[in-house]
């Protein structure tokens, strides 16, 4: 794996790490900072890897992590549209519902990238999570969200 491609992924998994911790109420800018200056996490791939010897690509996680509080309103509308009517935001686990806040973010932010390596990746971190049951429930969603972006673009 090369090393921009794991610190995207491990940018990705920060940030729905920092999205997770904000819906419990912690503040948005204490968790950028906690992230981006303190971190001493490490990540899982085929690896151990420790965020002090491979950097995560900040500049992509700030974009990503601030995306999702300044687009809040309408990443929220994107989910509640695409689920279906017996669902509700809050029926999701919050874990889920990082993710797919997260994964949107990217959409919204770096339009170009491909929708399934955005699938992939998010995916791969539902079982991170130990989500992995859900992971045809994010492909879904994130197809329909994506198919509305691109035609909106």
């Amino acid at each position: 794996m090369s090393k921009q491609v794991l610190s995207k992924s491990l940018s990705r998994y920060l940030v729905v790490q920092a999205t997770f911790n904000q819906s419990f109420g912690f503040d948005k800018n204490e968790i950028e900072k906690q992230f981006t200056r303190n971190c001493d996490l490490q990540f899982h791939v085929d690896q151990i890897v420790d965020t002090k010897k491979n950097r995560f690509d900040e500049v992509f996680f700030k974009k990503i992590f601030n995306n999702v509080f300044e687009k809040d309103e309408y990443i929220i509308l994107l989910i509640k549209e695409n689920l279906k009517s017996s669902w509700s935001l809050t029926r999701l686990p919050k874990i889920l519902q990082a993710i797919l806040r997260v994964a949107i973010s990217e959409m919204i932010t770096y339009p170009k990238t491909s929708l399934g390596t955005i699938v992939t990746e998010y995916m791969k971190l539902a079982e991170f999570f130990n989500i992995d049951k859900e992971n045809r429930f994010i492909n879904a969603i994130l197809d329909k969200i994506n198919t509305k972006l691109k035609s909106n673009g």
